[in-house]
């Protein structure tokens, strides 16, 4: 298999700069969850604050015993909405869909961290046992890469062994055996795990945990999130504990990031 190396310093600036652009893009995604997330609040804003504008018009020209008046009456009611947050109970759809966006953005900031630094690696020589392994690639497979190996091996071995970013254990197996390093298992790793394991239960079981899901999160201890959960409860996130498994998906990146551009 023949490679055209590069010139190693500048290879690891390149890579790290590439680092540095999935991690950023991936806080963009979780700020767009964000934002998802609390549509409602910026709706009510929106619609609270040009009722406000329209009051103090129909103040100036209109008597105060004219119907219109009511306007303050509605004003009052949709202040207590938002105050109270008593719209949030009807998202609770569209919050476990917020878990599971989180889930696979998560999953691609790593998948794509993974195969960058792993073409990085064979490109500067920092082969090791990777180089004497074997992968089967067909003639039709080269052609559609144009034969251009020294960019896409990394994206090759992923697919080529099969290898899965779907879950905490398997994505801290997959760094260590091509990159040398284990991060630390900490409650930020605990929260991302119960993440993934509701993220399923979400997608496969309506929402219901079940016995797979509470083995999944049997040792992911200590944790930020739904430490009671059981066989049979219903999966309902709230925007707190979404914003504590993003935070943690945030920090893990980061810390990834970090090793692998010292690795």
């Amino acid at each position: 298999m023949n490679l055209t190396f590069l010139d190693y310093r500048k290879g690891n600036k390149k890579v790290n700069t590439k680092n540095k652009k999935i991690s950023d893009n991936f806080k963009k995604n979780v700020s767009s969850v964000h934002e998802l997330v609390n549509f409602d609040e910026i709706v009510q804003t929106f619609y609270l604050d040009g009722l406000k504008r329209a009051e103090k018009v129909i103040e100036k020209f209109v008597d105060k015993n004219h119907p219109s008046y009511g306007l303050k009456n509605l004003i009052t009611s949709i202040s207590n909405i938002h105050e109270n947050k008593s719209l949030r109970p009807h998202y609770e759809v569209m919050l476990n869909q917020c878990v599971v966006l989180l889930v696979s953005y998560f999953t691609s900031a790593i998948e794509d961290l993974f195969e960058s630094n792993l073409t990085h690696k064979i490109k500067s020589h920092k082969l090791d046992e990777l180089g004497k392994e074997e992968i089967k690639v067909s003639i039709n497979e080269l052609e559609q890469l144009d034969f251009n190996l020294s960019e896409d091996i990394g994206r090759i071995i992923i697919d080529k062994k099969r290898i899965s970013f779907q879950d905490m254990q398997s994505i801290a197996r997959e760094f260590k055996d091509h990159f040398g390093f284990e991060l630390s298992k900490d409650k930020h790793v605990n929260n991302i795990i119960l993440g993934q394991a509701c993220r399923h239960s979400i997608v496969h079981s309506g929402g219901i945990a079940k016995q797979k899901t509470i083995r999944q999160i049997s040792k992911a201890s200590p944790r930020d999130v739904k430490n009671e959960l059981k066989t049979g409860d219903k999966v309902l996130f709230s925007t707190e504990e979404i914003e504590i498994i993003s935070k943690s998906m945030i920090h893990y990146i980061d810390k990834l990031v970090s090793a692998l551009n010292n690795s």
